[in-house]
């Protein structure tokens, strides 16, 4: 019988949370997912942070570039109330932050969205530690060379579309570990030869209960999901 694939909760449970927030970080950890996703900024001092977009203006209450403000300046920010009221006083947090939310034995992904060479430098230190736990994985394919040169140790993955690039000569060039893709024009066969390649393979993203069916006959290793709650009913647990 085929192993039930990891639930990984996109962004933490952000169908329900404010994505990337510690609130919806543990969220998605309490609901019971095999692992948790959220994605990885520099600030202006140095410091990595816990956000999706290049700025601040979609999910806070400020305007501008991450890597323009100190954490100082990003902490100040509410990254809640934009989601609802209720999560006001939400902040963006740190790595280091998002790194506490879970047990050992619940995967962290962390996705790497800034992909400037000093990113290799402050994240190396980060995770080292925590080798066991945690995937890097980014859609750009020489920065995760990069990374896995500077911490062989730490499982890396590659991001892409199924259509656009060729990710298995992509992944064996670099020596990652994973290949995740996005479930568009993707199908079993290809996800079958990856595996038997021997690299893990990881789809995304849920949005729904369609989405998680059509996800689940794909037979990958894991599946990222909004709505992680979807996945795990269907899943049965």
């Amino acid at each position: 019988m085929a192993t039930p694939p990891l639930v990984v909760g996109h962004r933490g449970w952000m169908d329900t949370y404010p994505e990337n927030t510690l609130a919806s970080l543990r969220a998605g950890v309490e609901l019971g997912c095999d692992a948790i996703e959220f994605d990885l900024h520099l600030s202006r001092d140095g410091r990595v942070v816990v956000i999706h977009d290049p700025t601040v203006s979609r999910t806070t209450n400020g305007r501008g570039s991450v890597h323009d403000k100190t954490l100082a300046e990003l902490k100040r920010l509410d990254a809640g109330s934009w989601f609802d009221p209720r999560f006001r006083g939400e902040r963006i947090p740190t790595l280091e932050e998002a790194l506490g939310v879970a047990p050992r034995n619940v995967v962290l992904y962390a996705e790497v969205k800034d992909c400037r060479p000093q990113m290799v430098e402050r994240l190396v230190p980060l995770v080292r530690p925590l080798a066991d736990q945690v995937v890097v994985h980014s859609f750009d394919a020489d920065f995760i060379e990069r990374f896995r040169k500077a911490v062989p140790s730490v499982r890396t993955g590659l991001l892409g579309h199924v259509d656009k690039a060729d990710l298995l000569a992509e992944a064996r060039r670099i020596g990652c570990q994973g290949i995740h893709p996005c479930m568009e024009n993707l199908t079993r066969e290809t996800v079958a030869a990856w595996q038997a390649a021997g690299f893990s393979v990881l789809v995304w993203t849920v949005h729904n209960e369609a989405d998680a069916r059509q996800a689940m006959t794909l037979g990958p290793d894991a599946i990222g999901a909004n709505c992680p709650d979807v996945l795990l009913r269907l899943l049965g647990r």
